[in-house]
């Protein structure tokens, strides 16, 4: 059985084997390159996934017997569902500086990949342990996002000339993501009895991750590479 630091170290190890900040996605839009098309799909996708996180926090704090995870699966969801600050929201707000209505930003069919993404997120919550269902959503999940945010913010600022006010998404979850992020680590690890549990926990994390990336193809193939995941049908003879 590993040791508390070289367990930790073991689970970043496995989120970052598929960390999407190495996504080409990302990379171009750090870079400032990225199509507003493709942000305004970001935008469409991510609120089919995150306007879901709330529940999946609501099914784990149900599932789960552990005070010190019940504190931070509520924190998540008071904090998802804040009625003065909700955070998709502030996903909403960017879809509009994109030139979408929040109509739009919120009612594109999912692609895919985000299906995939969140049918797994489901699967492991429903059907695995809570151990495997915490270590999916604040480690394999949630801990990626500061790394993913934090170097778009140069371009989106002094490339794509977006002001603070409409990209405080990226700029709240900077901040709010290490701490749920860390709070995760130590619940993950703390709970991990045995090898067999550290096991399963590393192998959910690992998932997630590798989940997270396809659900990051998804967007590439479309709005970059011009892929169609869902062509029109064609026309009755």
């Amino acid at each position: 059985m590993l040791g508390p630091s070289e367990y930790r170290s073991a689970l970043e190890a496995a989120r970052d084997e598929w960390h999407s900040k190495n996504h080409s996605f990302f990379k171009m839009w750090a870079a400032g390159e990225l199509p507003k098309e493709a942000m305004r799909a970001y935008c469409q996708q991510h609120y089919n996934f995150v306007s879901n996180a709330s529940r999946y926090s609501g099914i784990m704090y149900g599932l789960c017997d552990w005070p010190d995870a019940r504190v931070l699966l509520l924190e998540n969801l008071n904090e998802e569902e804040d009625p003065v600050e909700r955070h998709v929201d502030k996903l909403s707000k960017f879809g509009m500086a994109l030139g979408m209505s929040i109509e739009e930003g919120r009612s594109a069919p999912d692609l895919p990949t985000t299906a995939a993404l969140k049918d797994f997120i489901v699967n492991t919550l429903m059907m695995k342990s809570v151990l495997e269902g915490i270590a999916v959503l604040t480690i394999g999940l949630e801990s990626q996002v500061p790394d993913l945010y934090r170097p778009l913010v140069p371009a989106l600022r002094d490339v794509y000339g977006f002001t603070d006010n409409e990209i405080e998404f990226f700029l709240l979850h900077i901040t709010a993501d290490v701490e749920h992020g860390d709070a995760g680590f130590e619940i993950v690890v703390r709970h991990s009895t045995d090898e067999r549990s550290q096991r399963d926990a590393l192998a959910a994390v690992r998932q997630a991750a590798m989940k997270r990336w396809f659900y990051m193809d998804g967007l590439w193939l479309q709005y970059v590479e011009g892929r169609q995941w869902y062509p029109e049908p064609a026309a009755a003879s």
